[in-house]
This record gives structure tokens, sequence and C-alpha cells, in this order.
């Protein structure tokens, strides 16, 4: 970890004030063609990057907007209780959602505008459809909010910030809590970092691969952080003491810090030489000037700025050149290839730098030109060899994993993301192979590529197959799920569940027995788990179907012989009474229920005399249910012949 206090020696930071616009406002985001303002009255205001003119007035929103976010099309500002939607360039109201918890911080990145509300939750709102979800992430509000497409950051007034992973429709994870005790930072990042801080004395860099401190920034004060904005090369803090500092991160020095008099920062952002400034007292855009030269925050050629401009003797120039070719030299000895870049590179433009003052020694600067281009290609093919060897054991680890267990530790998070490496620095091998064609390592830098590419696409396909039997694994205990779900919601029979559920474990256990056979252990974990599922539900309905089934056995039958030969007895002399006033009913539907009772009491008889071992009652009562099963079934076919005649009667004045 490095820790930074004094500015940079000999250089000199300075602005100057390109525009200021009357507005009280709150915060700011641009894009190629405008600056988009969150202002107090409850408006947000377009800006015109040609001419800093107001191009347009957005509003009025139902309070004051909180913040404001845009991508290619729309405009979004998000208030306490309501996100605001804006067309780009025509600037028409779309409309606007409400939210179900007060926002206190929002930010936009991909598909998602993500809100930080009131009592820790976070609110993850989809841009497209506007679906809602939200999470309890903290107990305090969420003051600061952070993302890009990998990961959140949040923090409140009374706790440290924390990272968090986010996929689609599933609740953030943490990943680790920022360990530094920075309660109520503000919070940005990059893609390479995480920058959280509260004062300028200790703004903390954390690295994204291990979540740890690697850098330390601080100004030559501990004056409050009101904004923080930075990319991949500078960091840039708005100070309570209306001072905006400029650190650069990959040369980790304070570069300085400049007083814009008058106007303290509610919220910064900056492109190009340019930081724009909202505040209470008006809008401001500033020009940052490094040694009275325009410091460009996009672009890398900046940090070299402090080196190039000090040199005004050509013995300087290539003493300084030297230097850092020896840097380099002792770099690649230690294998440390892309610090060894970093210092060709810096010589390299040493020498672009101060062509002019160079001019009195040509011959001494096309050597040395020369010399550092070969040793910086040398160090280019060196660090993409290792970059390409250090991708080629992720990815057969990955491969091995998969032809011995069947499955792999790796996420499918991870998986794709190794992929997408992989790829582009074969592409980037391609170029720098044809690039440096005359540099013996570029063949074998081509050749480690080729090995990638093979070792990429077998491990590819390999990867697919275990993701396709995962997929089938999943989608049948999906479908055997959603089948036992819809026999659920229709309330069939115990009896037709039990039937199903047999089916489907043995169903399950064929699937289980094939996988066993092919050692997949995640296909197998995902069988066994819903064979286990579909069992305990079996066996809960077979104890109730079992306990039924006795107990009606048990109502049923009758104990005693002699009670059960007086009540076969009494059955048997009142049937033909019973069987006479059936055929009396002139309504077929109450024939049809006094036959099922009627069959209900002879089934009840025939269990009884059975028990019993009464031959000659179980004949007559065998008889009775001959007769009366064959009077239902034409009471049955007649009820279907007048169900049909019905029907065509219907059709017929339908016609009429």
């Amino acid at each position: 970890m490095s820790k930074t206090g004094g500015a940079a020696e000999s250089l000199t930071l300075g602005h100057e004030t390109v525009a200021v616009l009357e507005m009280d406002a709150t915060y700011i985001v641009h894009d190629t063609s405008y600056l988009y303002v969150a202002c107090t009255d409850q408006r947000v205001r377009v800006i015109s990057r040609e001419d800093w003119q107001i191009k347009a007035v957005l509003g009025e929103t139902s309070s004051e907007p909180l913040s404001v976010h845009v991508d290619d099309e729309h405009i979004y500002a998000t208030c306490e209780k309501r996100v605001y939607v804006w067309k780009k360039e025509t600037w028409g109201m779309l409309g606007w959602f409400e939210l179900s918890y007060q926002a206190i911080s929002s930010t936009l990145r991909g598909d998602y505008l993500y809100v930080g509300a009131k009592d820790g939750r976070l609110v993850a709102i989809k841009k497209d459809t506007h679906e809602t979800s939200s999470w309890q992430l903290h107990k305090t509000d969420i003051t600061t909010l952070w993302s890009d497409d990998h990961h959140i950051c949040t923090g409140t007034k009374k706790s440290e910030p924390i990272i968090w992973t986010h996929k689609e429709n599933d609740q953030p994870k943490e990943i680790h809590p920022i360990d530094q005790k920075i309660k109520g930072a503000i919070v940005t990042g990059n893609e390479d970092f995480i920058i959280a801080g509260v004062s300028s004395d200790a703004i903390y860099v954390f690295d994204r691969i291990e979540w740890k401190v690697s850098k330390t920034f601080s100004a030559d004060n501990s004056d409050p952080l009101t904004s923080l904005w930075a990319n991949q090369h500078f960091i840039v803090a708005s100070i309570n003491s209306n001072h905006l500092a400029v650190w650069d991160i990959k040369r980790n020095i304070f570069i300085g810090k400049v007083k814009v008099n008058g106007f303290k920062a509610n919220w910064i952002d900056a492109d190009g030489p340019n930081v724009f400034i909202a505040s209470s007292d008006g809008l401001v855009i500033v020009e940052l000037l490094l040694n009275e030269l325009s410091l460009d925050l996009t672009t890398p050629e900046a940090h070299d700025l402090g080196v190039s401009l000090l040199k005004t003797s050509p013995y300087d120039v290539l003493e300084e050149v030297l230097k850092l070719r020896t840097k380099g030299d002792k770099l690649v000895q230690n294998e440390e290839y892309l610090d060894a870049v970093t210092a060709f590179e810096k010589a390299l433009q040493l020498l672009i730098d101060n062509t002019s003052v160079l001019n009195e020694v040509p011959e001494e600067r096309q050597k040395m030109m020369n010399e550092i281009n070969a040793r910086l290609g040398t160090a280019l093919l060196k660090t993409k060899i290792s970059e390409i060897q250090e991708l080629n054991e992720r990815i057969e680890q990955i491969s091995d994993e998969l032809d011995l267990t069947g499955r792999t530790i790796c996420d499918d998070e991870e998986v794709d993301k190794l992929w997408e490496e992989a790829a582009r620095a074969i592409k980037e091998s391609r170029v720098l192979t044809e690039a440096q064609a005359g540099n013996i390592l570029s063949y074998q830098l081509s050749f480690v590529t080729d090995n990638l590419e093979n070792d990429l696409e077998d491990a590819r396909e390999k990867m697919d197959q275990y993701r396709e039997k995962i997929n089938q694994a999943l989608a049948l205990t999906h479908s055997i799920e959603s089948e036992w779900r819809w026999m659920e919601r229709r309330r069939t029979s115990l009896s037709d569940r039990k039937s199903f559920l047999e089916g489907a474990i043995s169903q399950l256990e064929d699937r289980l027995e094939d996988a066993e056979e092919d050692d997949e252990e995640e296909v197998q974990n995902i069988i066994s788990t819903a064979i286990a599922d579909h069992k305990k539900v079996l066996d809960q309905i077979s104890r109730i179907l079992s306990a039924s089934e006795e107990q009606d056995e048990l109502q049923a039958t009758l104990d005693s012989r002699e009670e059960a030969l007086d009540a076969i007895s009494g059955l048997l002399s009142v049937m033909p009474k019973k069987r006479m006033a059936m055929l009396q009913m002139k309504n077929p539907e109450e024939q049809k229920l006094e036959l099922e009772r009627l069959i209900s009491a002879i089934q009840q008889a025939l269990q009884t005399a059975r028990k019993h071992k009464l031959k000659e009652e179980i004949i007559q009562l065998q008889n009775e249910m001959n007769g009366i099963n064959a009077l239902y079934d034409d009471i049955i076919g007649k009820i279907e012949d007048d169900s049909k005649e019905e029907v065509k009667k219907k059709a017929s004045t339908k016609k009429k």
C-alpha cells in the first residue's frame, strides 16, 4: 500500500473559469453534447457544451431532484418518491414511476437504475419494463451508492461501505466490507479500483481482486469531502473549503489543489480538461491547467507531463531516458514485465515530447529511440506471453475439473469472464505478433496463443456440455415440480397424487442411475435433492391413505356375526321396495343418486359377509349388485342421450 502526501515537485496546478451559470445546483452529469443539472427549484437544466448556454429546462418534478442520470436515449431524475424520465433531444417527459421507499441516492448502470433508500433498502428498477425489486442491505439510510456492470458499492453515514454483486432477479450478495473505519464515506470507482473517502487527508483506493487498500491519497489538509470523481488516470475531489484537489492514480502523486472562490461544490463531474461544479451559488465550468498547459483528465499522456515539461537540455533528456531504460531492464530481469513496459513507454514519450531539444543531438536521439522501441517490443511480448500462459493455466484447471469431477468450482459469471479475457487476449496477441514480427519472441507468442485458442475451444465445449447436462436435470425437476403444482391446484385426489409421485420418483431414479454411471456429481446432487423432496411428500400421502383405508374398513364391517346376519337380511328384504321406488322416479339424476346409495350399501354388506364367511348371503348380495349395476348403466346411458338431445336443440335454435 502506498501513501502520498506532498505535491509533485515543480508542478503547478491552476485553473481558468470557463463559464458560470446562475442556478442552485445539487447534482450534475454529462454526455458528449450536454450537461444535465439537478436544481433545487424542482427542475433539471440541460446545458449545451458548445456555448455553455441553457438548451432546455425539464420539470417541474414533485420534489427537489436528488440526482440525474443519462443513457443513450433518456434522462432520469431521481426524487424522493418518484423517478422521472425524459426523451433526449425532444426534451419531452415520457412519464415517471413511483417509489415504494423514499430515495436518498441513486446511480444508473446498464439495464438498471439503482436507488439507495431510507432505512437501508436498495431498490433496483429495470429501465425497459420498470420492474422493481428491493432488498434490506443496511440498517440506516443508504447515503452513497456506486455501481458498474459487475458490482455495487453502498454506504451509510453510520457504517463502512460494502461491496456487492448483483445478478438479475437475485438478491445482492456481499463480497467484502471495506476494511477501513471510514463511516459516512463518499464512494466512486473505475474498472480497476473502488475509491472511498471522508476527508482530503485520507482517500482510500481498493483493488478489485482482493478488495484491499492498494493506495491511500492525501492532500495538505483534512477538510471534509463533498464529492469524488475518478477515472483510470486521475482522482478529483471537491473539498469543503471551496477547493478542488487532483491526484494521479498511476504515478501515486498528489498533483495539487485549486480554490474556486465563492463556489462550494455539492457535486462534481469531469471530462477532458474541464471540471463541472454544481453548487448552491451556480454552475461553474473550470479548465484545469498544469504548468499553464491544459490538463486533459481523460488521456494517459497527461501522466508524463510532470517529467517532460521539466527538461530543457538534451543532456537532461537523454540522462532521464537512460535512467528509465536501466529501470526497465531491471524490471525485465525480475520478470516484472508490465512495469517494464511502463518504464519504456515513459522513456519513449520523453524522447517524443522533447524532440525540439534533441534536434541538437539527432544521431543519439535516433539511436536511443531505436533501442527503447526494441526493448519496449520485447517487454510487450513477454508481458503478453506471461498473460497468455496464466490464462491458459486457469482454463486448463477448469477443463481438468470438468474431466475429473464433471463440474467446476467456478460460478458461471467467473467462467464467462475468463472466456472473455482469453478471447480478448488472443485478439490482442495476434495484433502484437504482427506488429513485432521481427522479434523472435513474436513466434513464441504465436505458439502459446495457438495453444490457448485450442484449449479455450476445448474447455468451452466441455463447459457447454456440462451446462447442458445441468440444464437438462433442472428442466426435468422443474417439469415434474410444475406438473405437481398443477395437480395440487386442480385438487386431485390423494391416490392420484400418490401415483404421480411414484412415477416421478421412478423417472428421477433412472436419471440418477445414468448420472452415477457418468460421474456427473452436480447432476446427482440436483436429482437426489428432488427425489428426497418427493419421497418425503409421498411418505406423508401414503400414511394418510393407509390410515383412511383402515378406518373405512372398520366402519364398513360389523364385528358380531349375528349383527351382520340381521343387517344383511334387512337390506335384502327392502331391496325390491327400494328398486321399485327408484324406477318410479322421473328425474334420471335422482335415479342415479339413489342407485349410487344402494351400490354403496351392498358393497358394505359384501365386505361384512366376506368377513364372517356368510356364503349364501354373499351369493344373494352379488346377484343384487349385478342387477343394480345393470340399472345404473341404463340410467347413465339415458342421461347421456338426454344431454346430446339438448345440445342438438340449442344448435337448432341458434340456426333459426
